[in-house]
């Protein structure tokens, strides 16, 4: 056999390779083995297969190596063998028996593989697998160790003990929630709370969680700290997830303790301290360091007194200390001054507990502080009680006064008669000379329900009513008394309060009066819709006619429908603006430009024996309004002051920046800056029943047929759809006051968001989508775009709009009216059309758009408003302007 042999080929194998006869002596031995055993050839060839083993070898791997040779079989095993030099090395050997064509044995061939370092590997490993196993089995902290799955796999016995799981028994399927733990706040954790999913997920760990568990049988909570990491394999993928534990139960309860007794005593803002009198060493919690100022020292000597102790008290304070230890007194109660942080004195009431050991000597003090510096602060106000009347009396009323049922005499407070304007010769006086100042329509009504409150038994009595004062005017007041009886109900005292209630009483009427106001604006607002959608049909049909008729005669009738239907939008215009519905084209706007400008207007419109002032001495005054709306309220506040002063007087434009906050204007204006335009005359002035009036539309006080009485109204409407609001001041004989106010904007944002002008080219081609409820209207602007050659879409609402622009890509101009029905106006059709169609042109038209709608969604950097009822030739400049603005960033 040997002379089939290459032995040059099986000398190259990276394997041991032997050759034996039948007889099992060596006949061959490549290189490779050699080098393994440190034997040379002639040292191996003519001994027996067996002369590698030695008495460490295995016995049994021994038995099954002969048992396979004599059954003429292979075998296939690790065994422990011995080099040359004596070092032992793990042997993976493979003998096969090899046989002739006759099946007849004729040798044996042998492959080893020296394992040593892979055998030494897994005994370190079995080595360390023992060694965790017993860590495992008995280190003093629970273990669960969870499948990649979430199922657990095993628990420790510590684990089972802190978990209240049988000591012993198969836990194969159990699952983290099935533990029956709680989280510190005292809810279930659940499936969607479990630690080992959170580990597994996130490949992160999670350290120092808490949670707790209830014994069944003992109903003890015990609170455990938790660990969990995960493990993995040397390609990465998870094997498992490490729950670790342990019982802090002690500690837990303790540091809940601690926080609760910290926590009351910070509740109660005491000191609470314990001092050892034998180490010197001295805690005390936060509150020392919130009363006095400092941290509390570590230590403190018994025999030196606090620094924090004012130094007047300290003698004092020591001595009484040494005395209570000398006496072993077992409590020490006292007060003592200190320096505050601020330099101020403080007050501290002291009281503490002493412990002494067997042998009589002071070991221990434990107590508490109390600041007391507030409470005797209010004890020395409180002993003023001359002052604390007059306190009480400023704070609650504006005049205290007092009646004995018996003799009817009055006490009143001289500084409350002074403060009401009341005759200083009142205090005191007769309960009738009171009465007497009670106007006449008042009296009787007053006079009888107090005798009814005194007669019936009562114990409070309240009435409102008016009273004249010193200079004759009269004041409007609240009136409160307690009456004070015996055991029988007989009255013996009646103590009261007078309260001015004027200015109160007049704001809540001017609350009632814009009420009533805004209820007329919705229902002006109403028809003004309406009648202006009957113009814009009236004015675009006879526009058509009139392109249509040659016959003077037939132009002429048409020019005046034109005329009338023209007069009805500016009148509509005037409802709507008072309804705060007036579509409104608003511009930052420099006040003082605007002003030069109206001055000249206002100037041209007043006769010669009326004087006209502006006073505008601040600069950098802005709003955002619309600059013609504003011309026209200005020049109706001074048409209607010019026609009050028919004999000539003076008319003064006051413009300045105004502060609202919590006031009278509160309640009608939002908190902020404004700039207030304030136009008076030295007219007769107007009643305050006409003045409460005059910003309703159709109320006028001329002649019939000299005004419509829709200027003021328009006035109300365009501060209010701007964001302010018109007020009047008026009284007879001392002229009249109306004043308009308006957010005020920043200089900044004046410069930096101002309108550019846009240079206007018509629109020659193109296709055009129309979008309008009211039929009529609708047809009327089709059949103008159409005369133009434009291609028109038309729709009835928005989504009939948003239909026709999924099949129309190519719409270049979408004129929409911002009211409509079905849900979604034109501002957010806008916006819709917008996204699907980038550089779309919008152009927006509305009869009564409210500025809350319009401040929502219009955009006037990108928009365009052209008012309802408009010609053609407003629609065209309009389209052009919109056609030739660039696309808005």
């Amino acid at each position: 056999m040997e002379a089939h042999l290459d032995q040059h080929v099986i000398d190259s194998i990276g394997h041991g390779v032997i050759f034996a006869d039948t007889t099992e002596t060596i006949t061959y031995a490549n290189r490779y083995f050699r080098e393994i055993t440190g034997y040379s050839n002639s040292e191996i060839v003519g001994r027996n297969c067996r002369f590698l083993q030695g008495e460490d070898t295995c016995p049994e791997a021994k038995k099954r190596i002969k048992e396979a040779i004599e059954n003429g079989q292979q075998f296939d095993g690790q065994i422990l063998n011995y080099r040359k030099n004596g070092e032992a090395f793990w042997n993976d050997l493979s003998i096969t028996p090899q046989f002739d064509a006759d099946r007849e044995l004729t040798g044996y061939v042998g492959i080893m593989r020296d394992v040593t370092e892979r055998q030494m590997h897994r005994q370190r490993i079995e080595k360390l697998e023992q060694h965790l196993r017993l860590i495992f089995e008995k280190i003093p902290a629970g273990m669960v160790v969870h499948r990649a799955d979430g199922t657990i796999e095993s628990v420790n016995p510590e684990g089972r003990r802190l978990l209240d799981l049988p000591s012993s028994g198969d836990i194969d399927g159990l699952r983290f929630e099935d533990l029956n733990l709680f989280a510190e706040d005292g809810s279930r954790l659940g499936v969607d709370d479990c630690l080992a999913s959170m580990v597994a997920a996130t490949g992160q760990e999670m350290r120092d969680l808490i949670a707790s568990i209830v014994h069944k049988a003992s109903g003890q909570k015990i609170w455990l700290k938790c660990s969990v990491f995960p493990t993995h394999e040397e390609s990465g993928e998870l094997s498992a997830v490490v729950l670790s534990f342990s019982d802090i139960t002690h500690e837990y309860e303790s540091e809940r303790e601690r926080q609760r007794f910290e926590l009351a005593a910070q509740v109660t803002k005491s000191i609470v301290f314990d001092w050892d009198l034998c180490t010197g060493e001295f805690w005390a919690n936060r509150n020392f360091k919130t009363i006095f100022g400092f941290e509390p020292p570590k230590e403190r000597n018994p025999s030196d007194p606090p620094h924090y102790v004012f130094e007047e008290d300290r003698n004092d304070y020591q001595l009484a200390l040494s005395r209570a230890l000398e006496q072993q007194r077992s409590r020490l109660d006292r007060e003592f001054r200190f320096v505050k942080p601020d330099g101020t004195l403080g007050f501290v009431r002291s009281e503490v507990m002493m412990h002494y050991d067997d042998d009589g000597q002071a070991v221990r003090i434990i107590g508490l502080k109390r600041d007391l510096t507030e409470l005797r602060r209010q004890e020395e106000r409180l002993a003023e009680s001359e002052e604390r009347m007059r306190i009480v009396a400023e704070l609650s009323s504006d005049l205290l006064w007092e009646l004995d049922p018996e003799t009817d005499v009055v006490w009143r407070a001289r500084d409350g008669v002074e403060r009401l304007g009341l005759d200083p010769a009142l205090a005191p006086c007769s309960g009738g000379a009171w009465y007497d100042l009670i106007l006449p329509e008042d009296r009787e009504r007053v006079v009888a329900s107090f005798r009814q409150a005194i007669e019936n038994g009562a114990g409070r009595w309240r009435e409102e009513y008016r009273i004249e004062r010193a200079d004759k005017s009269a004041l409007q007041v609240a009136d409160t008394a307690a009456i004070i009886r015996e055991e029988g109900g007989k009255p013996t005292k009646v103590v009261g309060a007078v309260r001015d209630i004027t200015e109160s009483r007049r704001l809540d009427e001017f609350l009632r009066e814009k009420q009533s106001l805004e209820s007329l604006g919705k229902l002006t607002g109403g028809v003004a819709h309406d009648f202006n959608n009957m113009l814009m049909i009236i004015m675009g049909n006879t526009e058509i006619l009139m392109d249509s008729v040659e016959d003077p005669e037939t132009r002429e009738l048409l020019d005046l429908i034109q005329s009338a239907a023209r007069s009805g939008a500016e009148l509509t215009s005037h409802l709507l603006a008072f309804a705060r519905q007036q579509p409104l084209a608003p511009q930052h706007v420099d006040i003082a430009d605007q002003m030069d400008q109206v001055a000249k207007l206002i100037r041209y419109g007043l006769p010669e024996d009326i004087s006209l002032k502006i006073d505008l001495t601040e600069d950098n005054l802005y709003v955002e309004a619309d600059p013609h709306q504003l011309d026209n309220a200005l020049v109706n506040l001074a048409v209607n002051a010019r026609d009050a002063m028919p004999d000539g007087g003076r008319l003064t434009v006051e413009v300045f920046s105004h502060r609202v906050d919590v006031g009278p204007l509160h309640a009608v204006l939002a908190p902020g800056e404004y700039v207030r335009i304030t136009m008076s005359d030295t007219g007769p002035g107007m009643t305050p029943e006409i003045a409460s009036r005059v910003f309703e539309p159709f109320f006028t006080t001329k002649e019939r047929g000299e005004g419509t009485g829709l200027g003021l109204s328009m006035v109300y409407g365009f501060a209010k759809q701007s964001g302010g609001h018109a007020f009047i001041e008026s009284s007879p004989g001392e002229g009249t006051s109306a004043s308009i106010f308006l957010p005020r904007i920043s200089k900044a944002r004046f410069d930096a968001e101002s309108d550019q002008d846009d240079t206007s080219s018509p629109l020659s081609e193109g296709k055009i989508l129309v979008v309008e409820d009211e039929e009529q209207v609708r047809h009327y602007v089709e059949r103008i775009f159409e005369s133009e050659g434009l291609t028109v879409l038309s729709a009835s609402n928005a989504i009939e709009a948003l239909e026709l622009l999924e099949d129309h890509h190519d719409v270049d101009l979408l004129v929409t009216d911002i009211v409509m029905p079905g849900g979604m106006n034109g501002l957010q059709l806008a916006e819709t059309a917008r996204r699907r169609l980038p550089g779309l042109k919008v152009l927006l038209t509305s009869g009564n758009a409210s500025m809350g709608t319009l401040r929502e969604g219009f955009d006037r950097r990108k928009d365009t408003l052209l008012p309802k009822p408009y010609t053609r030739e407003a629609l065209a400049r309009a389209v052009s302007r919109v056609m030739s603005r660039p696309e808005a960033r």
